[in-house]
């Protein structure tokens, strides 16, 4: 069985599954079930009420169904979530509870995620032991008018320096992600990209093609 230290190694595409875009519980999971058809490394599941009955079933189906393809299933900000389905880790946001906590409430071998803004977020997060950082937006995004992109000063030095796998975020597509991989990023995430482009294994095989590509040169 692959390690989690390999698994994360080996990831280029990263999808974020946000229910906000589906109008109803049987369109978010189709739109799952072509996620897990797709060439995608790992699946987030951003989900605006866990509290919602409905809602919480749907991701018990999707974390039960994501098992028999070996894909993780990452659930954002709610280790408590992840811990009651199972989930193979959670993604924490900056105001979240630290890494050490939901390492305490998940265990050794559950995947944890942080976002970071910066270097300083960056190593801070890698001394507290997460297993991967996402950064973003990398691209303008109206998702996240307010933020500003990643600075070009980051670039191949700074993040060939990184021991732990960093997951850039924010705007990325087939158009741009060579950029992304350009300065020695080598995990690409998608929000839009994989919740409402249409042929979705075909889209995401076309970023890992790019991503694979690009690391090789």
């Amino acid at each position: 069985m692959e390690s989690k230290k390999q698994l994360l190694k080996n990831w280029k595409t990263y999808a974020i599954l946000d229910d906000g875009f589906f109008p109803d519980r049987q369109t978010l999971l189709k739109k799952f079930h072509e996620l897990l058809g797709s060439p995608v490394d790992a699946v987030q599941l951003r989900f605006e009420n866990f509290a919602d009955k409905s809602l919480y079933r749907a991701a018990e189906r999707m974390v039960s169904a994501a098992e028999k393809t070996g894909i993780p299933v990452i659930i954002n900000d709610r280790p408590e979530v992840a811990l009651a389905l199972g989930a193979q880790g959670v993604h924490l946001g900056k105001s979240d509870i630290s890494v050490a906590v939901a390492r305490k409430m998940l265990g050794s071998k559950a995947i944890i995620g942080k976002t970071v803004r910066n270097r300083a977020d960056i190593m801070r997060s890698q001394k507290e032991g997460a297993d991967y950082v996402s950064i973003g937006p990398f691209f303008r995004t109206p998702l996240k008018p307010r933020f500003k992109t990643v600075p070009t000063s980051l670039g191949r030095a700074f993040f060939g320096s990184i021991k732990i796998p960093l997951v850039a975020v924010g705007g990325i597509n087939k158009n741009n992600a060579g950029k992304v991989a350009a300065r020695g990023v080598k995990t690409v995430a998608f929000l839009r990209y994989g919740n409402t482009e249409k042929n979705t294994a075909k889209r995401i095989e076309e970023l890992r093609c790019i991503m694979t590509t690009k690391e090789k040169l």
